[in-house]
C-alpha cells in the first residue's frame, strides 16, 4: 500500500527557505502567515484506531469534553467539528454543549449556509461569543454531496451555493456591526433586523473551496482560507491562484491546511501505524465510498479521490492517501518520525500556509502524541500560537 522505503526528505526549516529561493518559489514571509496557529479535530462521530471497519468509540460528551481538554493541553488553540449530517450528533448543537463543558481550547464550528436562517445564526453565533468569549470560530460550508444536500432540502447548485453563502457571510458581518440591516438578497432578506449584544471582538470566519467561485469569495470575506492537504506543487499552485484574488480585492487572508498526521518515534513505526490504520477497511465500505464520491460536485474532493487512486499511496515523501480510501474530505495524512513530520509541515509553512489543523485515529491519543512528539519542535522556532481574531486575519492592503 506504500513504498517500501520512502526517500529522504529536508529536515529544517532553513533548508526548506531556500531550496523554495532557489527554485524562484513564492514564500509568505509576512509575521501574520509565518506564525503558526494549530488546531486539531473534534471528532463527532464514532472514533477508533482504523477506519472503515473495526472497533468504534462513541462520541460521548465526556470524551469530547476529554479531547478538548487534551487539545488545550498540548498547545492546540482550536478544534475543528465537521458538518456531515450522517455523523452521531449535530456540529452546533454539540459544539455548545462541549463548549460549555470545557475550557481553554475553543471550536471551529462547521456551519452550512443552506440549513440555516441567515440573521438567525448570526444571532446565535453571537449569543456563543457571548457566553464563551474567543472561544468561537466559524467554518463555512457551501456544500458538496448534492445528493446529501438534497436529502435536507438543499437543491442549490455548485455556484448558487457560493452566491447563497456571500449573502449569508455578508448579513452576519453587518448585523454584528450595524444598528439594524435592511437586506434583499436572492437567498435572504431582512427588513429592519438588530442583533444585541454584538460580538465585543471579531468572529473569525474561515472558508475553503478549490473552485474560482470559492477561492474569491474567500479573498473577498473570509479570515482563513482552508486547503485540503495536497502535495507542495499542490498548494503552491492552489496559492497562486488564491492571491491573484486577493490581489484584485485588495485584502490578503490567513492560509490554512486540513491534513492527518501520523507520527511515531521512528519512521517505520509511522508507516506500520498507517498501514494498521487501514487494514480493516471493508471493500463494501470503499465501493460504497466510492460510488458517493462520484456524485460530488466538489473539485477538492475529486482531487483528493484521485490522489487516493494512484499507483502508489504515497504521493510524496512522507504524503499518504490511504485515509482517502474510506474517509471522505480530506484523504492524505503526513506520516513519519517527529523530525520528517515538522519538516512537512514547514515546507508547507514555507509557502504561506500559518494555520494548520490536524487529525488522527484515535483522535483524543493521536493529539497527545503530537502534542509530545512534534508540538516541542514546532515551539523551538515559533512563540505559542496566540488565538486569532478577524481584525488582525484579513487587514485591507
Amino acid at each position: 500500500m506504500r513504498c517500501a522505503s520512502p526517500p529522504t526528505i529536508v529536515r529544517s526549516l532553513p533548508f526548506v527557505l531556500a531550496c523554495c529561493r532557489l527554485a524562484n518559489r513564492t514564500i509568505a514571509t509576512d509575521p501574520l502567515r509565518m506564525s503558526l496557529d494549530l488546531l486539531w479535530f473534534c471528532q463527532l462521530a464514532s472514533d477508533g484506531e482504523f477506519i472503515g471497519g473495526g472497533a468504534l468509540r462513541k462520541p460521548t460528551p465526556a470524551y469530547l469534553a476529554s479531547l478538548v481538554e487534551t487539545a488545550a493541553e498540548m498547545g492546540f488553540s482550536s478544534l475543528l467539528t465537521a458538518t456531515n449530517f450522517h455523523a452521531e450528533h449535530d456540529a452546533w448543537t454539540t459544539s455548545i454543549a462541549t463548549l460549555a463543558r470545557t475550557q481553554g481550547a475553543g471550536l471551529l464550528v462547521a456551519v452550512r449556509p443552506g440549513m440555516f436562517n441567515a440573521a438567525v445564526f448570526a444571532k446565535m453565533a453571537a449569543t456563543a461569543h457571548e457566553l464563551f468569549p474567543r472561544r468561537l470560530r466559524l467554518n463555512i460550508v457551501t456544500g458538496s454531496n448534492p445528493v446529501e444536500n438534497a436529502m435536507y432540502g438543499d437543491h442549490d447548485g455548485h455556484d448558487a451555493r457560493y452566491a447563497r453563502t456571500r449573502e449569508f457571510i455578508e448579513i452576519m458581518r453587518r448585523l454584528w456591526t450595524e444598528p439594524s440591516v435592511d437586506y434583499d438578497g436572492v437567498f435572504y432578506q431582512a427588513k429592519g433586523a438588530l442583533l444585541a449584544p454584538k460580538p465585543s471582538t471579531p468572529i473569525p470566519i474561515y472558508l475553503g473551496g478549490h473552485s474560482p467561485p470559492a477561492q474569491q469569495l474567500a479573498a473577498e470575506l473570509a479570515d482563513v482560507y482552508l486547503l485540503w492537504a495536497d502535495t507542495v506543487d499542490g498548494v503552491r499552485e492552489r496559492l497562486a491562484s488564491l492571491r491573484a484574488f486577493e490581489d484584485t480585492a485588495g485584502r490578503r487572508v490567513r492560509y490554512g491546511l486540513r491534513c492527518h498526521v501520523i507520527v511515531r518515534e521512528t519512521e517505520a513505526e509511522a508507516w506500520s501505524a498507517a498501514d494498521r490504520l487501514i487494514s480493516r477497511v471493508d471493500p463494501a465500505t470503499r465501493d460504497a465510498f466510492i460510488a458517493a464520491a462520484s456524485r460530488t460536485d466538489s473539485e477538492g474532493q475529486r482531487r483528493q479521490l484521485a490522489l487516493a487512486s494512484g499507483p502508489s499511496l504515497v504521493v510524496e515523501d512522507n504524503l499518504w492517501a490511504g485515509v482517502g480510501l474510506a474517509r471522505t474530505g480530506v484523504g492524505l495524512a503526513i506520516v513519519g518520525d517527529p523530525a520528517q513530520v515538522e519538516a512537512k509541515l514547514r515546507a508547507y509553512q514555507a509557502l504561506g500556509i500559518s494555520t494548520f489543523i490536524l487529525s488522527g485515529y484515535p483522535h483524543l491519543e493521536e493529539c497527545r502524541r503530537f502534542g509530545e512528539l512534534v508540538m516541542p519542535r514546532l515551539r523551538t522556532h515559533d512563540a505559542v500560537a496566540r488565538p486569532i481574531s478577524a481584525s488582525g486575519v484579513a487587514p485591507v492592503t
